[in-house]
């Protein structure tokens, strides 16, 4: 087993995600307990913003639609665009919310390769801007979809997360550091706020660990085939370094970002 001196990271295959979290659709919600956390904390920063009745938003990577419902519930939205790469998981959300929001409509896709509404009010994203291939193009993009004043408001992934997985196979993402998404974002947008925090999940042993990233859909880039004796010795050295009085942990580390349009 390698360790993070000699780690890789993952090529982005958007096709690959897809497929990933198009087969955990039956067990995402179930099981992403940290991205609902994350969505939730999301809304909190929504509800101390201005200006953002009867407004147009544009989400980025609604998946089965946690993030869409929690923000429907708090605010009185005209237009809301629904994208996901899955375009199912567009159909199911816009259902799931759609007597709640006075049009709906879907913009299935890699959204770095979409058409964006314009004249939005805001943008939100919760844990999807780690799956991007150039975030900078995509933030001069979504800025000139926004009106004036328009906010940007989403979670990313960061350095840290699944850690234990990357220390132990030396594969995983290649993370923004909060240090990167500022230098990203101050040329054209007001940082209002810019936060990190790191949660972990527990699981009673190591194969549950790899269930919950297969059930999330979080994996999509790792093509790791799990035979008996490289699960036996990746589970030994979980064990090794990783067990705690409360389980195996696996880690998530969030950036939280609240931006105004200049």
């Amino acid at each position: 087993m390698k360790t993070t001196d000699t780690s890789q990271s993952l090529r982005l295959d958007k096709q690959l995600i897809a497929q990933s979290f198009r087969a955990s659709a039956a067990t995402y919600e179930e099981n992403a307990t940290v991205q609902r956390q994350i969505s939730r904390q999301l809304v909190t920063c929504v509800q101390n913003l201005k200006s953002l009745h009867s407004a147009r938003i544009l989400e980025i990577g609604c998946c089965t639609g946690i993030l869409t419902e929690l923000l429907v519930g708090q605010l009185t939205i005209n237009t809301l665009y629904l994208n996901d790469i899955v375009e199912e998981f567009c159909t199911t959300t816009r259902e799931r919310v759609a007597s709640r929001v006075v049009h709906v409509e879907s913009l299935p896709g890699d959204i770095e390769k979409c058409v964006l509404p314009e004249g939005l009010d805001m943008i939100i994203s919760s844990a999807t801007f780690q799956w991007m291939a150039d975030l900078p193009a995509l933030l001069a993009r979504m800025h000139q979809a926004l009106r004036a004043d328009g906010y940007l408001v989403f979670s990313i992934f960061g350095p840290g997360t699944m850690g234990e997985i990357r220390e132990l196979t030396g594969r995983g993402l290649s993370y923004h550091t909060k240090e990167d998404l500022s230098r990203m974002l101050r040329e054209q947008f007001r940082i209002i706020s810019l936060t990190s925090e790191t949660r972990q999940v527990f699981f009673p042993t190591v194969k549950e660990v790899l269930r919950h990233i297969r059930q999330t859909g979080v994996g999509g880039l790792d093509r790791t085939q799990w035979l008996p004796g490289k699960f036996k010795e990746f589970s030994r050295q979980y064990r090794s370094r990783f067990a705690t009085d409360s389980g195996f942990p696996v880690s998530y580390a969030s950036t939280f970002v609240v931006a105004e349009k200049i």
